[in-house]
C-alpha cells in the first residue's frame, strides 16, 4: 500500500530525497507543485526528472480523494461529491462571488451531532477525515477552477471540533507559507459548541474565525434542535466564546437556522440580540434550507424581516446570509454523505 504523501512532513519528505540521493530542493520543488500549483498527477511536475517522477509514483499516493460527481448553479457555486479511498463519500462546495472564492469544507463522513433539521447527519457518523482528506478537497477544488480560492469555510459535513487534531492539521498546512498560503483570518471553523474544543482552539495562538450554530438563544428550545449527546450547556458555550474573543482579540459569530414556529419569536430575537450584546458577537441568519423528509419549514420573507428588525431593535448585529447552491443541495444544512 503506498503511502499518502499529504501525510508526511516535510522533515520527512527531506529524509526519504536524501536516503534515494536526491537533492534537497527537489522536495521544495514537490511541495510547489502540490500546494501552488495543485497538482494532481506526478506527471505534471514538469521540472522534476521523470525518474524521480516515477520513483514518487510508485512510492507515495498523491490523492486521497476523487472527483465522482460536480453539480453548479449558473452563478459559479458547485458541490463536489468526493470518494474517498475507503469507498466512503464526502461533499464539498465552491462558493464564488465578486471578491471572494470560498471553499466550503468537510470534515468527517457523516456527523455526529444529528440535528434533526440538518442533512449531513441523517446516515450517521462513520469516521474522521484525516489531514490529508480535508487539504486534499481544497486543492483538487482549486485544480478543477483554475485558481485558488481565498476563503475556507469549515461548514461541510461534520463537526470539526470532535476531529480536533486532523482538522489543525490541515488548517496549518492551509495556512503555512509552505503550504497554501491562505490567512487565518481567512479561515472559518464552524462548531456546534463543543466547549473543550473551542478552549482549545483559543490556545492555538491563531488568528482563525469561530462560528458558531446556536439555533436558539435558550436552554429548552436548544434542546430540541441540538441533540443531547454532543450538547453543551448554553452558559458554558458562551462563556468558552468569551474566553475565545479574549485570548485571539476575534469578533465571534453566531450561526442561527430560522425555523418557522420554533426559534422565531419576538421574544427569541430579543433574547439573542442580548447575547449579541454582552459578546459584541455577529448574528448570521439562516432562513432554513430545506432538506427533503424533514418535517421544518422556513419563515416567509415578512417574518425574517421581523425577526431581524427585533434584534436590531435590541441593538444586536445581525446579517442574513444569502443563500447560494440551493437548487443543487449545496446550502447550509443540505451537505450529506451518498453512497
Amino acid at each position: 500500500m503506498k503511502t499518502p504523501l499529504k501525510s508526511q512532513s516535510t522533515e520527512n519528505l527531506r529524509s526519504w530525497f536524501e536516503n534515494r540521493h536526491h537533492p534537497r530542493y527537489r522536495v521544495g520543488q514537490l511541495l510547489e507543485w502540490i500546494y501552488r500549483h495543485w497538482a494532481i498527477e506526478f506527471d505534471a511536475m514538469s521540472n522534476l526528472p521523470k525518474a524521480l517522477r516515477n520513483e514518487l509514483a510508485g512510492h507515495f499516493d498523491l490523492n486521497s480523494v476523487q472527483s465522482v460527481d460536480c453539480r453548479g448553479e449558473k452563478d459559479g457555486t458547485r458541490k463536489t461529491l468526493y470518494r474517498l479511498r475507503d469507498g466512503e463519500t464526502v461533499e464539498t462546495v465552491w462558493i464564488p462571488s465578486p471578491r471572494r472564492r470560498t471553499v466550503c469544507l468537510s470534515t468527517q463522513v457523516g456527523c455526529p451531532i444529528r440535528c434533526p433539521f440538518c442533512a449531513s447527519g441523517r446516515d450517521g457518523f462513520v469516521r474522521d477525515l484525516a489531514p490529508d482528506e480535508i487539504v486534499d478537497q481544497v486543492i483538487h477544488e482549486a485544480a478543477r477552477e483554475e485558481e485558488a480560492p481565498n476563503r475556507i469555510v469549515v461548514m461541510g459535513i461534520g463537526e470539526p471540533l470532535l476531529n480536533y487534531e486532523n482538522v489543525i492539521e490541515a488548517l496549518n498546512v492551509i495556512n503555512a507559507p509552505g503550504g497554501m498560503g491562505i490567512g487565518a483570518r481567512r479561515i472559518t471553523i464552524s462548531t456546534c459548541g463543543i466547549v473543550p474544543g473551542i478552549r482549545r482552539l483559543s490556545k492555538e495562538g491563531k488568528q482563525w474565525n469561530l462560528s458558531v450554530s446556536l439555533h436558539a438563544p435558550d436552554s429548552e428550545t436548544r434542546s430540541v434542535l441540538v441533540p443531547a449527546e454532543n450538547r453543551y450547556p448554553l452558559e458554558e458555550v458562551l462563556e468558552a466564546c468569551q474566553v475565545y474573543r479574549d485570548r485571539t482579540g476575534r469578533q465571534v459569530t453566531f450561526e442561527y437556522t430560522l425555523l418557522k414556529g420554533i426559534n422565531d419569536s419576538q421574544k427569541q430575537a430579543f433574547q439573542l440580540a442580548s447575547i449579541s450584546r454582552e459578546l459584541d458577537a455577529k448574528i448570521n441568519l439562516i432562513p432554513y434550507n430545506p432538506v427533503a423528509g424533514l418535517p421544518f419549514e422556513c419563515p416567509d420573507d415578512g417574518a425574517i424581516e421581523e425577526f431581524v428588525g427585533n434584534v436590531e431593535e435590541k441593538r444586536g448585529k445581525i446579517t442574513v446570509r444569502r443563500e447560494k447552491g440551493g437548487s443543487i443541495d449545496a446550502a447550509c444544512g443540505q451537505l450529506r454523505r451518498r453512497p
